[in-house]
């Protein structure tokens, strides 16, 4: 069984308790030192993350440094960059938000549907032509299956994708973005949804069932060039890759901690995977035979 190593640790300087609401709200009040999600690698090496605990996206820089890029009255869950190195953030609380880091300030993107709030965003991925997926996960689970998907595009309506998802939450698309995964945390399982060529949504159906996990499920999703998907099992401390029929290809153990959020390859150095795991509050890392699909790098 292949296992993750530690490559970055955040340290103690970095991490404080902040009462911010996201724990009491999303954590029956277990409080935490830092909370890390959303990791996303930039051109030159950088890696993106969000910690939700603290409100911020942190950098971590190839030699290791670690640095705040911003710090805001929000829980961000999730984290892509755009074409044009903007970050796209699914924030919790505020909704989908677009930061430009070179002059420091964000705005917000979507924050309802049809006249309601949305019931808060938790994942974000973007497509080649610049759509935008988000999750809307709030508090549904298993009794309360009202968690959407939705789709956002520049200068149009926002577009409802799908709905009746007991906590969704990680989603990608496969590398010719024909269909969409999307993690649905508390069904603990994997769901696909089809997108047409005309922008329209075919079905929706499960793609993968799993099992384990000491009150988790499925959290982070990443895609390779291969069409494997791989998939952060929030507490069972590990990530398992299933090929493209959705057969069992491995499972890759957390170096410490149990509960792996999500995952990005490299764009420098094919086959890097990063992990974040909350628990400790570390990145961990793996080489694996396959580059990550990016949707704005030629493969």
């Amino acid at each position: 069984m292949k296992q993750l190593s530690l490559h970055a640790r955040l340290p103690r300087n970095f991490r404080s308790i902040l009462t911010n609401g996201w724990a009491e709200r999303r954590r029956n009040g277990a409080a935490a030192d830092c909370f890390l999600e959303g990791p996303c690698c930039d051109d030159r090496g950088w890696l993106w993350c969000v910690d939700i605990a603290n409100s911020r996206i942190l950098l971590l820089s190839p030699d290791g440094a670690w640095g705040v890029a911003y710090q805001y009255d929000g829980w961000p869950t999730g984290l892509k960059l755009d074409r044009q190195n903007r970050c796209l953030i699914a924030d919790n609380r505020w909704g989908l938000l677009r930061l430009d880091p070179a002059i420091g300030k964000h705005e917000v993107l979507a924050n309802s549907f049809e006249g309601a709030p949305l019931h808060g965003p938790n994942d974000v991925t973007i497509a080649a032509n610049g759509d935008v997926y988000f999750t809307d996960q709030g508090d549904s689970d298993i009794l309360r299956p009202y968690g959407r998907v939705f789709r956002w595009r520049e200068g149009r309506e926002l577009e409802l994708i799908a709905t009746g998802f007991p906590s969704p939450n990680g989603l990608v698309l496969t590398p010719d973005e024909r269909l969409l995964y999307v993690a649905v945390t508390q069904a603990n399982a994997i769901w696909r949804v089809i997108l047409r060529p005309d922008g329209g949504v075919g079905k929706v159906g499960h793609f993968v069932q799993m099992s384990g996990s000491l009150g988790g499920g499925p959290d982070g999703l990443a895609m390779d060039a291969a069409g494997n998907l791989l998939v952060c099992h929030a507490m069972a401390g590990c990530v398992i890759a299933y090929d493209r029929l959705g057969e069992f290809i491995g499972r890759i153990r957390t170096a410490e901690g149990l509960i792996p959020t999500n995952l990005a390859f490299s764009r420098r150095e094919p086959g890097r995977l990063f992990v974040t795991e909350a628990e400790t509050g570390t990145v961990q890392t793996i080489r694996l035979d396959h580059p990550g699909h990016h949707p704005f790098v030629s493969e």
